[in-house]
């Protein structure tokens, strides 16, 4: 049992050192471009969206950033504007706005992100298929459980105890 725990602690290390890594590559990329961190993530969330085959909407967008109406309109007209982003009608709904990436707005990421993808991949090779597939359902519940500490609300602090000189 100790084993474990000890196993447990060191890929609880791992993992803050990755997402520090993470938080210092989306800092270094975003400054590469000339754009606040809030426009790389939302350049981010409309990649993710765009190679899912679902196009972002401006509200979705909105939502996942946490931002007001007119803080998101401000990051997509900095995106925009930049030529990452386009904002499209929906043929469907003329109501709907879709958020789509432009080749430039791939590009940007390809050729910061594309040597790392390579190198990831290589990193794959390593290791077997039922290794990958531990890792992959393993992320996926640290997301998971990740995705949903950040929507549930902070347990109350007691209340501080009148300080005595």
């Amino acid at each position: 049992m100790a084993a474990r725990n000890s196993t447990t602690a060191r890929i609880g290390e791992l993992l803050r050192d990755y997402g520090l890594l993470g938080l210092r590559m989306g800092e270094a990329f975003a400054e590469r471009l000339g754009m606040e961190h809030v426009d790389l993530r939302a350049l981010t969330l409309i990649g993710q969206a765009d190679r899912a085959g679902t196009p972002q909407t401006v509200s979705g967008l909105r939502h996942q950033l946490g931002l007001s109406a007119g803080g998101t309109t401000l990051v997509l007209d900095r995106l925009e504007r930049a030529g990452h982003v386009q904002r499209v009608r929906d043929a469907r709904d003329r109501r709907a706005v879709r958020l789509v990436l432009t080749a430039d707005g791939r590009n940007a990421g390809r050729q910061y992100f594309g040597g790392l993808s390579d190198r990831l991949h290589d990193v794959a090779t390593d290791f077997s298929e039922d290794d990958l597939a531990t890792v992959r359902r393993f992320l996926e519940a640290v997301i998971e459980l990740t995705g949903e500490h950040l929507t549930t609300p902070p347990p109350p602090q007691p209340a501080a105890r009148p300080h005595r000189d």
